[in-house]
């Protein structure tokens, strides 16, 4: 009998240190007067892998090319004049897409000030599931002010600061420490985003953004997390490589996802190659976050993605076709999103296959004629989320 299940993906890991170390992305934002929000806002300086994105909500939109002198916090030396970028009222999300995948203590950096009737008052805060939430604890906020106060330096771990600077020159600098935040590491859903108080007609302007943050290399390296409600019976697989002077599994849960208990662990096998996991719990009544500390012998640590679970929620169904299987698989599922992904996988958690989606499908065909006989999971990942089921071939 075919079984559906649905589970979502957030990305956590621990943070250390507050210093960073290599630049991950930078936006000088010195395009020409009259550039494109999309030239406005794209990076100066990105690393290979997911791309980062800026997006301003405002109906106004953007506007740039205002020379500056200022250098605050330049990463990249510019081509040509030194901008700035004005956010124009009336005001609405700024909201910074930044994945952090394969780095941990990020520092996110940049130079602002407002203009007489701009917002004065700004509010910082964070997502580490793609937008859907939203939060401010943890970040550690150090706002330079150049305005009023020359130089003067404030911390706060709320996430607002209020700008007296109106003239630029220089600009204010503000400082975003991720470092203790856990979810801000090793994580391709980060999101930073800016709200601002309407003060009627003004801006906010923005120069030389940067993030910043030190490679992430695990003793541990985690394949495969994923869970599943199966009679009555909470159950979580998973696989990982390079066990190395590796310990345990410790299996953490959380009803409002950020205070986590353990709710048991495994022992390590601690042999090269591709290992095998699983554990059982109590199915939950509530909506339950559970994820994984992978502990080594020498007592660091790193945490996993987190996988959601909750007895009482429907799950989405993805339809597979022919079933059994002979060469290929037709899958119908929910309208795929950017980056979307199907990923076959055998019973015991192994990734066979790995298939990118047109964005905006609903239907999706993939090549299993070179798979051994016998059962496997199809997961489709989208949005964030993603619905497994099982067919035969």
């Amino acid at each position: 009998m075919k079984k559906t299940f649905t589970f979502l993906f957030l990305v956590v890991a621990l943070g250390a240190s507050a210093q960073s170390s290599k630049l991950l992305y930078f936006w000088g934002f010195n395009a020409a007067t009259g550039a494109t929000e999309a030239q406005v806002f794209t990076p100066d300086f990105a690393i290979n892998g997911i791309p980062p994105s800026l997006a301003y909500a405002g109906t106004a939109g953007v506007t740039a090319g205002f020379a500056t002198t200022d250098t605050i916090n330049q990463q990249v030396t510019p081509s040509g004049s030194t901008n700035y970028v004005k956010i124009l009222t009336p005001y609405a999300p700024f909201t910074w897409t930044l994945p952090t995948t394969g780095y941990k203590n990020i520092v996110v950096t940049y130079a602002i000030f407002a203009s007489g009737k701009g917002s004065k008052t700004n509010t910082i805060s964070y997502s580490i599931d793609g937008g859907k939430t939203w939060d401010s604890a943890g970040m550690v906020l150090t706002h330079v002010d150049n305005g009023t106060a020359p130089s003067t330096t404030t911390q706060t771990g709320v996430g607002t600061y209020n700008l007296t600077n109106t003239t630029g020159t220089p600009m204010d600098k503000i400082v975003l420490d991720f470092s203790k935040v856990a979810g801000a590491d090793n994580n391709p859903l980060f999101e930073v985003q800016t709200t601002y108080v309407e003060t009627g007609g003004g801006n906010d302007r923005y120069h030389n953004l940067s993030v910043n943050g030190d490679a992430a290399l695990l003793a541990i390296s985690l394949q495969f997390f994923n869970g599943a409600i199966v009679n009555k019976t909470a159950k979580l697989i998973w696989t990982s490589s390079n066990e190395v002077d590796a310990k345990s599994f410790s299996i953490e849960a959380s009803t409002d996802r950020k205070s986590f208990t353990s709710v048991g662990s495994v022992d390590a096998k601690n042999v090269k190659g591709l290992n095998s996991y699983e554990f059982e719990t109590a199915a939950p009544i509530a909506t339950t976050y559970y994820r994984l500390k992978l502990i080594d012998k020498n007592g660091s640590f790193t945490y996993s993605s987190i996988v959601v679970l909750n007895a009482s929620v429907a799950t989405k169904k993805i339809a597979i076709f022919p079933n059994p299987a002979t060469n290929y698989i037709t899958l119908s599922h929910t309208q795929a999103t950017a980056g979307a992904i199907v990923k076959i996988l055998s019973t015991s958690g192994k990734v066979v296959s790995t298939t990118a989606i047109q964005q905006g499908t609903t239907q999706t065909t993939v090549d299993v004629t070179k798979l051994a006989k016998g059962s496997y999971y199809v997961s489709f990942q989208s949005n964030g989320e993603a619905t497994t089921s099982q067919f035969v071939k």
